[in-house]
């Protein structure tokens, strides 16, 4: 182990510890808490951190798998990501918080969120100062990979923690759907960042725009950052947690498959029609669409180009739908641009596998972006 990287390690370990420190001072501010709990958490998520270190090194020798894409190909590495390091990381977190829980200290949402994101920061803190300690060759790009896997243990801890304190219990469904949802791209998020070449790293700013964005209204629904007192920014603002599963409900009428149907169609044809203008925009403009490489970062422009293109489909479309049919729910819009997300994915794994990736790390993106334009084009 080298000093360089020992110190580097130290320095990003304590990256998310600082992180869950201002996220318990904010609460701290509304009202007093204890200590204890939080550093409990903390020490919890650390000590089964370690433990989830040494499992992880255990069974990637004994099968003989990686990670890496470029090691063990893309296929196997997404499927020991998802099939066992992130539910095994996502799991012992919850272990973290457990006791917490069952001793009803997790009292609303607010705890919750608060706890597990400690859990996730002792988890995030031994985890990231692990991979750059031991890094063969520290380089910028493992500083890099390493800060941008530490913020994302404390957020998506926070989803299911979120739940877990929400009144609803541990055993409910709206805790193991958030768990689901939150293991499922935290691992995505893992597999980017620390699985595939330099090029694909942009594949992850459309998850990490969501995270801002969730992180920020989970917030503010808990009163812990103020709504803005600007007109221009509170009508920019996204609308609150509970706002959006309003308008995700049928609103007392019978779901509308022929609308669904309609918004996926739609979606889909713009999203073929901006792609084709893009590749257009990209040849007049010298961009070369076949050096598509995922370990040569001069990929990136391409790739950028492209998901743009794609992903501006999904608002018009929803907005269109949204206003010819009438609708006062997002409910279909947002199905149709689901099976249009799925349509893709599909496609992809079979045409190119390279934008699979790229795919699914977009599709929360994507369905926020449909549902914001069904959103605005709804009959109020």
């Amino acid at each position: 182990m080298e000093a360089s990287n020992l110190l580097l390690g130290i320095v990003l370990g304590l990256m998310p510890l600082a992180m869950a420190a201002l996220l318990w001072r904010q609460l701290n501010r509304q009202s007093a808490l204890g200590r204890r709990n939080a550093i409990l958490a903390i020490s919890a998520g650390a000590g089964l951190a370690i433990l989830s270190v040494h499992l992880e090194r255990f069974f990637l020798g004994l099968t003989d798998l990686s990670l890496q894409a470029s090691r063990s190909g893309p296929v196997a590495a997404m499927l020991t990501m998802f099939l066992f390091v992130a539910p095994l990381e996502q799991g012992l977190k919850v272990l973290a918080v457990w006791p917490l829980y069952r001793t009803r200290a997790l009292d609303g949402s607010r705890l919750g969120m608060l706890y597990a994101a400690c859990a996730g920061a002792g988890f995030s803190a031994v985890v990231t100062f692990d991979y750059v300690a031991w890094a063969p060759h520290l380089n910028l790009l493992v500083a890099l990979r390493a800060a941008l896997g530490a913020p994302a243990h404390l957020f998506f801890a926070g989803v299911w923690g979120f739940a877990l304190g929400g009144g609803r219990g541990g055993r409910g469904r709206w805790f193991s759907v958030a768990f689901l949802v939150s293991m499922l791209l935290h691992g995505l998020y893992e597999h980017i960042v620390f699985g595939r070449g330099p090029a694909i790293l942009v594949a992850i700013l459309p998850l990490a725009l969501v995270m801002v964005v969730t992180g920020w209204v989970a917030l503010r629904d808990s009163g812990l950052v103020p709504s803005s007192h600007y007109s221009l920014l509170h009508n920019l603002e996204p609308p609150s947690i509970d706002s959006v599963r309003r308008a995700l409900t049928r609103k007392n009428r019978p779901l509308m498959p022929h609308w669904i149907a309609l918004s996926g169609l739609v979606t889909v044809g713009l999203m073929l029609s901006l792609l084709a203008a893009a590749v257009y925009v990209g040849h007049r403009v010298g961009i070369d669409f076949a050096m598509a490489n995922e370990s040569d970062w001069r990929s990136t422009g391409p790739l950028v180009l492209l998901g743009v293109a794609v992903l501006s489909s999904f608002p018009f479309a929803g907005f269109l739908v949204a206003r010819a049919t009438a609708a006062t729910s997002v409910l279909e819009p947002a199905l149709g641009a689901g099976l249009a997300i799925a349509g893709i994915v599909m496609l992809l794994i079979m045409a190119a596998p390279i934008a699979v990736v790229f795919a699914l790390a977009g599709a929360p993106v994507a369905f926020g972006l449909a549902c914001g334009g069904a959103w605005l084009g709804l009959t109020r």
